[in-house]
């Protein structure tokens, strides 16, 4: 009788998940697919704005490898980077405005607001 219930108990489980994937996949107009819901390429107008807010410090070994693919995204709307220099010692700032003007893309504005408060 134990093994019996444990089984019945399995298969409702597999069942119900079964049938939720299921009305995930075919009743919810195909919610996987972008193309569905983002207006046509032809239209950039009705496009949403993006920023891309980017918090930095001590990252100038890291920048070279991140920055320029983030610049060189592709997207029909208006789109900008903001890198937050949070007090860097490295360069973060001076290399982040050197890769852009290198690599071109989103345009890309740095903001240094200065050292973080003390215990952050």
């Amino acid at each position: 009788m134990g093994q019996t219930a444990r089984v019945s108990a399995i298969v409702w489980i597999a069942a119900v998940s079964l049938a939720a994937w299921l009305w995930l996949l075919l009743c919810q107009g195909f919610f996987w697919r972008t193309d569905v819901r983002l207006p046509p390429r032809g239209r950039p107008g009705r496009w949403p704005d993006v920023c891309v807010v980017v918090p930095a410090r001590d990252e100038a070994a890291v920048l070279p490898l991140s920055l320029p693919s983030l610049l060189a995204q592709d997207y029909p709307g208006r789109a900008e980077v903001f890198l937050v220099d949070d007090g860097s010692t490295d360069g973060t700032g001076e290399l982040a405005r050197e890769l852009a003007v290198r690599h071109g893309g989103l345009p890309l504005s740095v903001v240094s607001p200065g050292e973080p408060p003390a215990g952050w």
